[in-house]
């Protein structure tokens, strides 16, 4: 049985988390959980005038994420946080949930240029989405900039070629195995208890 892990993926807007945990689901089994996934759970109320997250969301969003994140570590799952995480408040906390789980934990963040981000959020709104400014993202990478505790540094500045491989190549460093299917089909109804429960407990 594989024993639980925690990978906490931060980075701004429009870096490319959330390829990043599609790219682990996908090829290592690992269930994936997005702060605004649970922030949008409070509907407009959840983003400002400016598109950012609002601040009760943000808390919302990250306690939800934390319950949810637990409940699938004692399903011994390899578990992706994936969220800004701009404040050492927000990667502490999910530190603890690992080793309150008997979890290994790394912090990824996931960078690219500003202007990249930025435009890659610009694109996302033109088909509908909610999302910041440039002057936001630039300070929510500033904050990410001054952050202790980053284990390790993607960069998607490239192709997406070029950032699977980047990906493939941290989670075999990191000793990550594959998982098994079969097993992964046993604990996928565990882990999407693990997502209504963390609603509920913060509803």
């Amino acid at each position: 049985m594989r024993k639980p892990r925690l990978i906490i993926v931060c980075g701004v807007p429009g870096s490319g988390k959330s390829t990043f945990a599609h790219r682990v689901a996908d090829r290592w089994g690992a269930i994936s959980f997005a702060s605004e996934t649970f922030a949008d759970q409070l509907g407009a109320a959840a983003r400002t005038a400016s598109g950012d997250l609002s601040k009760d969301a943000i808390v919302h969003a990250y306690q939800a994420m934390a319950v949810a994140a637990a409940a699938a570590l004692k399903q011994n799952r390899l578990v992706l946080a994936v969220g800004s995480f701009r404040a050492e408040e927000q990667r502490s906390k999910f530190r603890d949930v690992a080793t309150a789980n008997h979890a290994a934990v790394v912090t990824v963040r996931v960078t690219c240029p500003v202007a990249v981000a930025a435009e890659r959020v610009r694109a996302r709104m033109a088909h509908g989405e909610r999302g910041p400014g440039e002057e936001a993202i630039r300070q929510i990478d500033a904050e990410l900039n001054r952050a202790a505790g980053i284990d390790e540094i993607v960069i998607n500045d490239a192709s997406i070629e070029s950032f699977h491989r980047q990906i493939d190549n941290l989670i075999q460093v990191l000793g990550i195995q594959a998982v098994d299917r079969a097993a992964d089909r046993e604990t996928s109804a565990a882990a999407t208890a693990a997502i209504v429960q963390g609603r509920q407990a913060t509803s």
